[in-house]
């Protein structure tokens, strides 16, 4: 089971270029998949490349990949600078430094980032140069997220675990109230039916009628059924190697009715106290899923 957030990074140095190439690859949770994609500029018309190299590894979820090229810290190769560029960015520093009645004096540094920055588009080298670099980088922070996206699938599934069991153990409490809920009906009508002082018969076909309609009002056996099968497949679903993020979240939807049915049918305060644990228990299951691919 995958988490839908996860980072990924790697970079790697192509000696013949001079270039680094820094792949960073982050993704959050959304009901969709939208992936955007950061690159030099040089490289728009190969987002469907991009695409082809992110492949199935991510179903639905916000993915954001940001594709740098640096120039080596290592490189020899002297920087192709854009003079105008970096004349206009002196300029607008300077008149900000004045603006704010503060003197500015460019240094040897200032000067050497400031050419890294603006330095001249044409200088990156050619596209089939790095082709082959760029995917190895790709493939690195893929790897990268999806360790990350693994082992924090594998924390959600545990946590999820022991909440299904929760339930499980609020629902067996409600089977068992459930089960003399009739009798204690049948006690209590005939307690106030003698009150009323009204002496029927325990076998009177009044009071049995009022009692089998109770009963069968009050009957939560296909509920407490539903919900025991509900928590056998989300726990399956824990176990499954293909995305159930979706699954999941219906699941609980199937979950929640069952419990509102179940709170709605049953007139026993005990039973009405553990629907509304039960489903405060499941609020915080479907906070979890919303994050599962």
């Amino acid at each position: 089971m995958l988490s839908m957030t996860g980072f990924g990074r790697s970079s790697v140095d192509v000696a013949g270029a001079g270039v680094r190439i820094q792949v960073e690859i982050h993704s959050v949770n959304r009901k969709t998949l939208d992936i955007q994609i950061s690159a030099p500029r040089e490289w728009s018309g190969h987002e469907a490349i991009f695409s082809e190299w992110i492949g199935g590894a991510f179903q639905r979820g916000r993915v954001n990949v940001q594709i740098k090229v640096e120039l080596a810290k290592d490189s020899s190769d002297s920087l192709a600078m854009n003079t105008e560029a970096m004349a206009l960015t002196l300029n607008d520093l300077k008149a900000f430094a004045q603006a704010q009645g503060f003197d500015f004096t460019p240094d040897s540094s200032l000067i050497l980032d400031l050419a890294r920055s603006v330095k001249d588009r044409s200088s990156l080298p050619s596209w089939e140069e790095l082709k082959e670099s760029l995917h190895k980088a790709f493939n690195v922070a893929l790897a990268d997220i999806s360790a990350m996206r693994l082992q924090e699938g594998a924390a959600l599934a545990d946590d999820l675990r022991e909440r299904i069991a929760e339930l499980e153990v609020l629902r067996k409490q409600i089977e068992k109230n459930a089960s003399g809920s009739t009798q204690r009906y049948r006690n209590a009508l005939l307690e106030r039916l003698k009150q009323l002082e009204l002496e029927l018969d325990v076998s009177d076909e009044r009071v049995l009628k009022e009692v089998a309609i109770y009963a069968d009002r009050s009957d939560i056996s296909e509920e407490t059924t539903r919900l025991s099968s509900h928590f056998e497949q989300f726990l399956g679903f824990l176990s499954a190697d293909e995305a159930t993020g979706r699954k999941m979240d219906f699941l609980c939807q199937e979950i929640h009715r069952e419990f509102n049915t179940t709170g709605s049918k049953s007139n026993d305060i005990e039973i009405t106290r553990l629907v509304i644990e039960g489903k405060n228990a499941l609020e915080r299951i479907r906070e979890q899923v919303q994050n599962i691919e």
